[in-house]
């Protein structure tokens, strides 16, 4: 997903993406960083063929996919450590 305005689509992220981006502001960081690294490697000559650059690229996704994971999984794990579970007895 582009922060900016992107000519090929007019219409803004997909809708799945913006819905995931307003419960989980990090997704939103994490997709504009490695697109950042995307653009940088394609950038480049379309003949190079450098197989290290998406090495790279791809490690870096897998390090954004991983740390976007664990920060979900904390706040879910927080919110549902909070939630009462404990049956009201039958003078309550």
């Amino acid at each position: 997903m582009r922060t900016h305005p992107d000519p090929r689509n007019p219409a803004g992220p997909h809708p799945a993406v913006a819905a995931l981006g307003a419960a989980f502001p990090e997704i939103l960081l994490a997709l504009t960083l490695f697109d950042a690294a995307r653009s940088r490697v394609r950038g480049q000559a379309p003949d190079r063929g450098d197989a290290i650059q998406w090495v790279i690229v791809t490690a870096i996704g897998a390090a954004i996919a991983v740390t976007v994971g664990t920060i979900i999984y904390g706040k879910l794990k927080s919110k549902a450590t909070n939630i009462d579970v404990t049956t009201p007895g039958p003078n309550s």
